[in-house]
């Protein structure tokens, strides 16, 4: 029974961990004009291109841990209060014992851990959306500043 809850806890967690990310861009939005009055040249352009997709590759291998671990956090959490929700196990002699239950499994009550740690991984993969960034914002932001270092 216990392989078949941790089967159950780890297949929820694997749905609620699914999340869209974005690519990340190559493009910025605006490109700087090469050349002439009020241009860059093509190696600034490069090179700030290459910053920009470092830094947006980094906020979105940043935003990959912030979601698993909010959604690691939620499934402890929720795993933990189902545990202490549920109900106690029946007390009492022993099965097959003097005045006990007859041999056998005895008879088990709800799991709400499985169903708690399933949740709690919904919940913190819904959290997480919140605290990750754009990577095309972060581009964005990077090209524009490095190529205003290197505008005529």
């Amino acid at each position: 029974m216990g392989a078949k809850r941790g089967l159950f806890l780890f297949a929820g967690i694997l749905v609620a961990s699914c999340s869209s990310m974005q690519p990340t861009p190559m493009m910025p939005t605006y490109p700087a004009r090469i050349g002439g009055p009020g241009g860059v040249r093509a190696e600034e352009d490069a090179y700030c291109r290459q910053r920009a997709h470092q830094a947006a590759q980094q906020a979105k291998d940043t935003n990959v841990a912030k979601e698993i671990g909010a959604t690691a956090i939620g499934a402890l959490a929720g795993a933990a209060i189902g545990n202490a929700l549920e109900p106690g196990r029946p007390h009492g002699p022993p099965p097959g014992g003097p005045g006990g239950p007859p041999p056998g499994p005895r008879p088990s009550g709800p799991h709400y851990g499985t169903a708690g740690g399933i949740a709690g991984a919904a919940v913190g993969a819904a959290a997480s959306q919140r605290m990750i960034q754009d990577p095309q914002q972060v581009y964005d932001i990077n090209y524009n500043n490095c190529i205003a270092t290197y505008a005529r």
